[in-house]
């Protein structure tokens, strides 16, 4: 009985699904940070403070994939069959072309009013950008279409792919004398190399179908309340690291950038969790049937994961930045611990947010876009004369959010 019940859990996709990308996202994250670790080294705090205030603004363009990303997921996974799949990704992918294009042309008219924004002289550095929203959008398609039938490969393989291209290409292109403008081309060449894996990827994974009559009306319905949860939620980590860059010195602009950089380690270790509940909870409530356990295993986890990681920050935090980022950043140690209560009250907030998501409660949205504004009206006019200051107006507004989210999901279980 027993090695039935572990056999049984080996194949419940919760649990593999959930170590695959666990597993696929620790080996992306180890990435990421090596290649944002070795920035901050070779650069410095002033060039690595400016490469940072371009990945916040690669994070709010990533907006639309993300969200865009959620809405896929939630119609394919409740998709009866292939040939509604077929119907689905189709439909949705013409529309994103299109989008892709619209977008990547507004972006480069704005590229030079942001780099004058953010004192950025060499003007390619945010061009750079340009390349990069445009691959992210059409290769979401492939990875959220992948993730809604639970072929999660599909969503860490792109991902670990580009990864790895950005870390050796820029490690290149910055030694070769490009600076933080190589350090963004490089990422612009791993999201063409991403996109070029996924499309295989889906041709092996998924049979092409017929492609028939998609209506946009209700995926566009759906994926405009997932928009704003995910500008909310991407303004939370973005909009600080940008106003810093706007009011402090260059020197203390780059020691939030890497305080920023550590917070993130909670969000990626825990947020795979959810990637693999939502599809699993949003395909057995449209069918019907149960998800309690799935949703109660899998917050768990993330509250696990995040205080975890925060517990190493509250101990050892002179290792933790010395041993990334060297001893240049060292002064911030004492506010490495409170990044980290922020990231985790962020993390379950934007657990909370996507389980009730799944579930088709899109109102909920208006709890993150609240204390979104709230966070930037904070910094902007009142609390933006030191790192200790930037942050605790960022974690008041994420605790207000927690309970806010807590509260409401109680009550709509309540209402079943």
């Amino acid at each position: 009985m027993d090695r039935m019940r572990i056999k049984d859990l080996l194949k419940h996709p919760l649990f593999s699904g959930s170590f695959l990308m666990i597993g696929g996202s620790m080996a992306i994250n180890v990435v990421n940070y090596v290649y944002h670790v070795v920035m901050g080294r070779i650069l410095g705090p002033v060039d690595y403070g400016v490469l940072a205030s371009i990945f916040s603004l690669l994070y709010i363009i990533s907006i639309a994939p993300l969200s865009t990303s959620v809405a896929i997921v939630k119609f394919i996974s409740s998709a009866k069959n292939t040939k509604e799949v077929s119907v689905i990704y189709y439909g949705i992918k013409n529309f994103i072309f299109k989008v892709a294009i619209g977008s990547s042309i507004v972006v480069l008219i704005l590229s030079f009013p942001v780099a004058k924004f953010l004192h950025i002289q060499n003007i390619w550095s945010v061009v750079f950008v340009v390349p990069i929203l445009f691959f992210s959008l059409v290769t979401l398609v492939n990875q959220a279409s992948l993730q809604g039938v639970l072929e999660f490969i599909g969503v860490v393989g792109p991902n670990l792919v580009s990864g790895i291209v950005k870390l050796l290409l820029g490690l290149v292109f910055v030694f070769m004398g490009w600076s933080v403008a190589g350090a963004v081309g490089a990422v612009a060449i791993g999201a063409i190399v991403a996109y070029l894996y996924s499309a295989f990827l889906f041709k092996k994974i998924i049979k092409k179908g017929k492609p028939g009559e998609f209506k946009l009306g209700p995926f566009l319905k759906y994926a405009f309340p997932v928009l704003l949860q995910a500008l909310a939620f991407t303004s939370f980590f973005t909009v600080d690291v940008l106003l810093v860059k706007h009011f402090l010195p260059a020197f203390d602009a780059g020691l939030y950038a890497a305080l920023s950089t550590l917070g993130k380690i909670i969000y990626f270790a825990a947020t795979p969790i959810a990637g693999v509940m939502f599809p699993i909870v949003a395909g057995r409530h449209s069918k019907g049937e149960s998800y309690k356990k799935v949703l109660l295993a899998s917050l768990a986890a993330t509250v696990v994961i995040s205080l975890l990681i925060v517990g190493v920050y509250g101990l050892f935090p002179q290792i933790a930045i010395g041993v990334l980022f060297g001893s240049k950043y060292l002064s911030a140690q004492k506010e490495l611990v409170w990044m980290g209560v922020f990231m985790t009250f962020y993390t379950v907030s934007y657990f909370l947010t996507n389980y009730l998501l799944s579930i088709g409660k899109t109102r909920v949205v208006i709890f993150p876009i609240i204390a979104a504004i709230a966070q930037a009206v904070l910094i902007f006019f009142f609390f933006h004369n030191g790192l200790q200051e930037v942050i605790n107006a960022s974690l008041y507004c994420m605790i207000a959010l927690f309970f806010c989210l807590l509260m409401y999901m109680i009550i709509e279980n309540e209402k079943k």
